[in-house]
C-alpha cells in the first residue's frame, strides 16, 4: 500500500470513529461539571473538545500593474484539519489530502504539498494565537492571459515556487460578558446575547522562494506588522445556537527584501510599504453538552502600493470553515498539569 492510500485510510477512520462516537454520545445524557459567570458564560474545563473540519484557507498571491496581472494558486480546494482544545489550549494541524473533491488535479495543475501547524492560547481578555505553514507547488489561475507561453497545457505551472509563512496574533477582548472562547475552541458556552471591542495586533514573516533550476528565479523575505480595532457580537438562542457577526480591519507596514538570482550574481532591492487589511465574518453555530458544529465565513480585503512604482497589490477573497467536534472526559494527569500550568500564569497576574 502507497504513502497516500495509507494517510487516506487512516484520515476516512478517524472521520468515521468521530462521527459514530458523536451519534452515540447525542442520544444519552452529559453530566458536565460546568462553571456559570454571572449567567452569560459556561466553562466546559472538565472536558477536551476534539474536532475535524474543512477550510478553503492557503495563500495565493496578485499581483496587479496597469498592463498585467498575474494570480498565483495552490492546486488546493480544501484542507482538512484536525483540532485539540482543552481549556485555555488549543492545538491543530491541517493538510490537503487528494480523496477531497477538488484537490489532487495533478495533470491540469501540478501537484502542491501543504501543511500548517497552530496553536492558540486563550485567556479571559487576552488572547494569543501561532501558526507555522509550507505550501509547494503553484499554479496560474489566469493563464489565459499568456496563451502564448502555453502548449498543450491549460495552466502555466509552478512546481518549485515554496511559500513558508509564521505568524503570532495577540488580541484583547475588554467585555468580560463575552466569551470569545464559544467562537473559537468551544470550551466555553455563550448563554446570552454579548458583543465585545477586540484590538488585535499582527506580526507576520513569510517567504516565497522560487527553487527552479531556471534563469532569474526571485526569492522574497516579507516581514509584516499590523495592528487594528474589531468588534464582535454573539446573538444567542436556547443557550446552545448561535450567530455571530464581526469586523475587523488593520493598518501596518510590510517591509519585503527581494532577491533576483542572475548569472552575474544575486541582485537585492528593498521595499517599504504601507498596507490595509479588513475582515468581515459571520458565523452559524452549535454548541451542545456532546457535540458542537458550526459554519464560518469571512469576507477579507488586503491592499498595498510597491514602492516607487504604480504598481498596485490586492486581494479579497472568500473563506470558509466547517466543523464538527465532540468532548471527552478529561485524563486526571492532564488536568493536573494544566491546573499548574493555570496557577503560574495567575501567579505572574497577581505580581503584575
Amino acid at each position: 500500500m502507497n504513502r497516500k492510500a495509507i494517510l487516506r485510510h487512516i484520515t476516512l477512520t478517524a472521520i468515521v470513529s468521530i462521527c459514530t462516537f458523536i451519534s452515540i454520545r447525542a442520544q444519552t445524557k452529559d453530566s458536565l461539571s460546568v462553571k456559570i459567570e454571572d449567567g452569560w458564560i459556561e466553562k466546559i474545563d472538565n472536558k477536551i473538545g476534539i474536532d475535524v473540519s474543512l477550510n478553503n484557507s492557503y495563500e495565493i498571491f496578485e499581483v496587479k500593474t496597469e498592463d498585467t496581472k498575474f494570480i498565483l494558486y495552490p492546486n488546493t480546494a480544501s484542507n482538512l484539519r484536525f483540532n485539540v482544545n482543552y481549556k485555555f489550549i488549543s492545538f491543530g494541524f491541517q493538510f490537503t489530502p487528494d480523496f477531497i473533491p477538488g484537490n489532487g488535479e495533478e495533470n491540469l495543475k501540478g501537484n502542491t504539498k501543504s501543511f500548517e501547524l497552530r496553536t492558540a492560547l486563550i485567556f479571559k481578555h487576552w488572547f494569543t494565537d501561532l501558526s507555522y505553514s509550507k505550501v509547494k507547488g503553484y499554479y496560474l489561475k489566469n493563464s489565459d492571459d499568456f496563451r502564448t507561453l502555453l502548449e498543450d497545457d491549460p495552466y502555466i505551472q509552478f512546481p518549485d515556487l515554496n511559500y513558508y509563512g509564521f505568524a503570532i496574533t495577540t488580541g484583547y477582548s475588554s467585555n468580560s460578558k463575552f466569551s470569545f472562547r464559544s467562537l473559537t475552541s468551544q470550551t466555553e458556552r455563550q448563554l446570552r446575547s454579548a458583543g465585545s471591542f477586540i484590538p488585535s495586533i499582527n506580526l507576520r514573516y513569510y517567504i516565497i522562494d522560487d527553487k527552479s533550476s531556471g534563469m532569474r528565479t526571485q526569492k522574497s523575505n516579507n516581514f509584516e506588522s499590523s495592528i487594528g480595532p474589531g468588534y464582535v457580537y454573539t446573538f444567542v438562542s436556547r443557550e446552545k445556537f448561535y450567530l455571530s457577526l464581526g469586523l475587523l480591519t488593520r493598518i501596518g507596514y510590510l517591509n519585503t527584501k527581494l532577491t533576483t538570482r542572475l548569472p552575474d550574481g544575486d541582485l537585492t532591492t528593498i521595499q517599504d510599504n504601507f498596507i490595509f487589511r479588513w475582515d468581515g465574518k459571520v458565523g452559524l453555530g452549535y454548541n451542545g453538552n456532546g457535540f458542537y458544529a458550526g459554519l464560518y465565513s469571512t469576507i477579507s480585503g488586503t491592499e498595498y502600493r510597491q514602492e516607487n512604482t504604480t504598481a498596485m497589490n490586492f486581494e479579497t477573497r472568500v473563506f470558509y470553515h466547517l466543523f464538527l467536534g465532540i468532548r471527552l472526559s478529561t485524563p486526571d494527569y492532564l488536568e493536573r498539569k494544566i491546573i499548574k500550568v493555570e496557577k503560574l500564569f495567575q501567579k505572574q497576574n497577581d505580581s503584575n
